[in-house]
Order: C-alpha cells, then structure tokens, then sequence
C-alpha cells in the first residue's frame, strides 16, 4: 500500500514550518559562530551588525529550500473525535487506518536523510528555531493552539526517501504488517466496505487486521466502535424486528436504551423519571442549589 507524505506548503494550515526569523537571534547566532572561528569579538559584531538584512535574505532562502525537501505523513493519538472524521473522514463517510509506528520506520535510512516521528507540540506563536536551537525540519512538529484538538503526531522524511508518484506528490510504501486496524465511518457506505472486508480476509498478510465500525454516540461527543462483524448482527437483528423503519431508529434512537427497554422494569422507570425531573426544576427555581 502507498500513501502520501505531503510538502508542508501543500498542508491545509497556512503556517505550516512558518518559522519566525528574527533578526536580532540570527545576529547573536553568526556573531558566536564568527568569534569561535577565531574573529576578534569587536570585529564580528560589526559585521553581524552591518549585515542583519542579509543574514535574514540568506536565511529565508534556506528555510524556503529545506522546507520543500521534507514530506509529512499526518496521523493522530484521537480514534474517536467527531471533529477529526468530520474534517478528515469525508463527514463520517470515509475510514481510519492504525498504524504500527515502528513497521513504518526506514531501519537503515541514509545518514544525510531526516526521518522522525514526532508529537505536535501546540503553541501561540511562531518558533524562533534559531534560539530554541533547533534544526529546521523539527519545527515541523509545532502548530497553534487552535489545532490541539488534533492530538497529531508527524512521521517526517526527507523527499529522498520517498517515491515521486506524480509532481509534488510524494508516496512511500506501508508494509501489510503495518496496518492493525481499519474503522469504518458512522456514515460510509455498506456497499464500499464490504469489498474492502472481503479483499483483506482473502488475503494472508492482511489476515491479522482488525475491522471494526464507527457509529454516533449518544453523548454527542465521540462516536463509539464496534467489531464489524458484531455490526453486521446488530444491523441484521434490527431489520428484522423493524423492517423499513430500522434506519429511522438508528440515526435518531438510543440503540442501548432500545435493547434496555425490551426488559425493563418501566414503572421503576418512570418514578426514577420523575424525580430526575423535580431535580431539573429545583435547580431553576434556586440555581444556587
């Protein structure tokens, strides 16, 4: 299998790797590089001063040119979040693949060559690499704050290391041994998994992988999992006993409030009810309560 690692100027945040050159950093910077060469102090800081524009040109050039030189595989520590299938997963519509991260990994990579796997470190501004003393690939790893919710963690390489399948698309290949899991989406399509389930388990190196599906949650804040295959019996269980109206129920009903109801003690129900509801009222009449 391939997939992509994408330039960070082709990543949908606009301030992908966008560093922050200061002036006064890259100053310090040359001038301690210019007196451990053997340059008398008062001579390197008259050139570091006489020169600070051009310090910078020189500098952004390099950010620009080693920037295009690096490829990022984006993935994330958060299986369930609604935003991330919203945003990533076609609305829900599509599915996650997990990784093995040491399958991954080139073993014996060029020294020359920059590979990492890196946790998103989420900040509120921009990273001066040179003070942090940083190579310029690993501010790769920083995004803003807004994007925490991502729980993203970077697998970066060098473009060397990388197949060019088509301009500025870049593709390496993903061992069967490394894919342990597949998630279909709450809304993808029965018709497009079954294929994709039936290929894999047809397949001896892709035997071991685990399928399971995604559906919405009650809470409203995650979607739940559940074994493809244990699915397919709710699925069928359901058109059974609802015929046409099966995926009404679905999409609008508590599924283990349904199963509860079926041996429930409804009179207990509805006086548990009822005090729940008296709760809810004497905190609006005395929120202080």
């Amino acid at each position: 299998m391939n997939i992509r690692f994408t330039q960070p100027g082709h990543l949908n945040n606009p301030h992908e790797l966008s560093v922050m050159l200061n002036a006064e950093t890259i100053q310090v910077d040359f001038y301690n590089h210019m007196v451990a060469g053997g340059s008398p102090p008062a001579e390197a800081a008259d050139i570091a001063r006489r020169n600070a524009p051009a310090l910078v040109i020189d500098l952004a050039k390099t950010v620009e040119r080693q920037r295009a030189d690096l490829g990022v595989l984006s993935l994330s520590a958060d299986e369930d979040n609604m935003l991330l299938w919203a945003h990533y997963g076609d609305e829900h519509r599509g599915a996650i693949i997990e990784l093995d991260a040491e399958q991954i990994l080139i073993s014996d990579p060029s020294p020359q060559a920059v590979q990492a796997l890196l946790q998103v470190q989420y900040e509120s501004s921009r990273v001066d690499f040179i003070a942090r003393d940083l190579p310029l690939w690993m501010t790769v790893s920083f995004k803003s704050e807004p994007w925490a919710y991502e729980r993203e963690w970077r697998l970066v390489r060098s473009l060397e290391l990388l197949r060019e399948k088509a301009p500025s698309i870049h593709v390496a290949e993903i061992p069967a041994a490394a894919i342990k899991r597949v998630v279909f989406g709450a809304r993808a399509d029965a018709r497009a998994e079954e294929p994709i389930y039936n290929a894999a388990k047809t397949r001896p190196d892709l035997k071991h992988v685990v399928f399971e599906k995604a559906w919405f949650s009650s809470s409203l804040t995650k979607v739940e999992r559940t074994p493809v295959e244990q699915f397919g019996w709710t699925i069928l269980h359901g058109e059974h006993h609802f015929g046409d109206d099966w995926r009404l129920i679905r999409q609008w009903a508590d599924l283990d409030a349904m199963q509860r109801s079926e041996s429930a003690d409804v009179a207990a129900a509805a006086q548990k009810a009822a005090r729940e509801a008296e709760s809810h009222a004497a905190k609006i009449r005395n929120p202080k309560a």
